[in-house]
C-alpha cells in the first residue's frame, strides 16, 4: 500500500502555511497514477494556494514495484532519508533477488524506473552512459553536468541517453548499440561486482570505480 502523509507547509514568499500531501511510501501496482508522476517529474510540485508560488518540495519517498522487485529510494541530502532507508533494511531482510537503490532526487528516481521496467540493469547502464558523457564532451567542449536514460529497444538495438551540458538547458540525446550495453555488462561482472541486498547508490563514481578495476 502506499503511504500519505499531511505535513504543514510555509510559503517562503507570502508566509502563508498550508498542509500539503506527501507521498512516503508508493506502490507501483495499487497506484500507478503517482507512477506517471514520478515520469512527469511532478510528483513533489507544490503551488501556494494564497500566493501561487511554485516550488518542487524535497522529501524523503520510497517507490516499490512488487512484480518487477525493485525498491527506489529518493533520498535528498538532509531531508531524513537515511532513516527510511535503514526502515526498509530492517523490515525486508538482505537479498540478492530484490534490486534496491538510493537516489538523490526525482529525475534519478524516474532514470531507475525506466532502466528496471525496460528490463535492464543500471549498473552496466551507467557504465554505458558515463562512456557517452566522455564522447558528448569531446563533441561539443562542454562538461556534461546531468545524464539520464531515455530509451532502448532490441528490436531497434539501440539504448539511449539524454544529456544536459553546462550553461545550456537545451537536451542532447546520444545513442548506441545495445552490443555496447551486453559489453558493459561483462565488464562489470570481470569485475566481481554483486549485489548483496543492500541500498545501493549506482551512479557516475560507481561506473567510474568500476572501469578503473577493470582497467587494473
Amino acid at each position: 500500500m502506499s503511504t500519505c502523509i499531511s505535513k504543514e507547509v510555509s510559503c517562503p514568499v507570502c508566509g502563508a502555511v498550508n498542509k500539503k500531501q506527501m507521498w512516503a511510501g508508493i506502490d507501483a501496482q495499487a497506484n500507478p497514477e503517482l507512477r506517471l508522476r514520478i515520469l512527469r517529474e511532478t510528483l513533489f510540485d507544490w503551488k501556494c494556494p494564497a500566493c501561487g508560488y511554485d516550488a518542487q518540495l524535497v522529501y524523503p519517498c520510497l517507490y516499490h514495484d512488487k512484480q518487477r522487485r525493485f525498491f527506489v529510494c529518493a533520498a535528498p541530502a538532509g531531508c531524513g532519508g537515511q532513516k527510511v532507508i535503514e526502515d526498509v533494511a530492517a523490515k525486508y531482510p538482505h537479498t540478492v533477488s530484490v534490486k534496491k537503490r538510493v537516489v538523490g532526487s526525482l529525475c534519478e528516481m524516474k532514470e531507475k524506473i525506466l532502466l528496471f521496467e525496460a528490463g535492464l540493469d543500471d549498473v552496466p547502464a551507467e557504465v554505458v552512459k558515463f562512456a557517452l558523457a566522455e564522447l558528448v564532451e569531446k563533441k561539443r567542449g562542454r562538461k556534461v553536468r546531468s545524464g539520464f536514460f531515455c530509451a532502448a529497444g532490441k528490436d531497434e538495438d539501440y539504448i539511449g541517453f539524454t544529456f544536459f551540458l553546462e550553461g545550456s538547458d537545451q537536451p542532447i540525446t546520444q545513442g548506441t548499440r545495445l552490443s555496447v550495453y551486453n559489453e558493459a555488462l561483462k565488464i562489470v561482472q570481470s569485475t566481481g561486482f554483486r549485489e548483496d541486498g543492500s541500498f545501493l547508490r549506482v551512479d557516475r563514481a560507481l561506473a567510474e570505480r568500476l572501469l578503473e578495476e577493470y582497467q587494473e
